[in-house]
């Protein structure tokens, strides 16, 4: 459930109205910046489906309004950017064998496997775990508060990270550094990814908002048709290798792994705060 959502006034500079969403703010801090704020600081700010396919259908929007030429994403409250997909959603959709539906072509949150065509900036405002790295990991420039960390959990829970994480980190990071990601779940502190190129400044809680904004303007002051072709030169090489790794990560394991008896155990020793008790793997 999403806290109490304030829609703010569209103004006479937008051409089309933005999509219905349930899960997140939509604000527009000044000419040619979109800010969207994921607001479930409840839940960590977790995505159910029906947030991501808002967010999809919100990023398709946005690349298509005229007057917009740079976006910021955040999640309210201090404690969480994004803490990846609604875990007990998903559970229960496995047991009862309810229709999940489609994500957006963009992947989770519209976001981890998008291409696009305008930039997007994080403001990592916390944690940003499993689909919240992921998101992280294919956006265009990263600000984060010295209390953000980025993890990949789902070998705790019994999936993976199958929504681009996985060849990104390795585009990135190399191999030995996306191993130690991928097969322990540890956190990656927002030093570390510093220092391995992920986050561009570390900026305190109470600026980070206005640095994320400061630098989208940044942005938004210069050539728009420069921008989104310098953008779109700099990613072919990421985008011919990563998506279609991503999708045949998808093809060969996403199914059978989510069917497995080890991802309804992790994912309800989760909902039920204790230790999962792992079977032996059938894939």
């Amino acid at each position: 459930m999403a806290a109490p959502r304030t829609k703010t006034p569209v103004p006479d500079w937008i051409q089309n109205p933005y999509p219905h969403v349930e899960h997140s703010i939509v604000s527009f801090p000044e000419k040619y910046i979109l800010l969207v704020t994921i607001n479930r600081p409840a839940y960590m700010n977790c995505l159910p489906v029906e947030a991501t396919i808002e967010l999809g259908a919100l990023w398709k929007w946005y690349d298509a309004e005229p007057e917009l030429r740079c976006a910021v994403f955040t999640g309210a409250g201090q404690k969480a950017f994004c803490a990846g997909m609604d875990l007990k959603q998903r559970l229960d959709i496995l047991q009862t064998d309810d229709v999940a539906f489609e994500y957006p072509s963009g992947g989770f949150g519209g976001m981890s496997n998008r291409t696009g065509k305008k930039p997007i900036i994080v403001a990592c405002n916390g944690h940003a775990h499993g689909g919240g790295f992921e998101i992280v990991l294919n956006s265009d420039v990263i600000f984060a508060s010295p209390n953000a960390d980025f993890r990949l959990p789902e070998v705790q829970r019994g999936v993976s990270a199958l929504a681009g994480a996985l060849p990104r980190c390795m585009m990135l990071f190399g191999n030995h550094r996306t191993m130690d990601l991928a097969l322990t779940g540890r956190l990656l502190t927002v030093q570390e990814a510093v220092v391995w190129g992920l986050v561009k400044e570390i900026v305190p809680q109470e600026k980070l908002l206005s640095r994320a904004i400061s630098y989208a303007r940044e942005i938004a002051s210069l050539s728009p048709d420069s921008v989104i072709i310098s953008r779109l030169g700099a990613r072919e090489a990421w985008e011919t290798g990563v998506s279609r790794a991503t999708m045949r990560g998808q093809e060969l394991y996403a199914e059978a792994m989510l069917r497995s008896v080890n991802a309804a155990e992790g994912l309800a020793a989760y909902r039920e705060k204790r230790e999962p008790r792992w079977l032996p793997s059938y894939l």
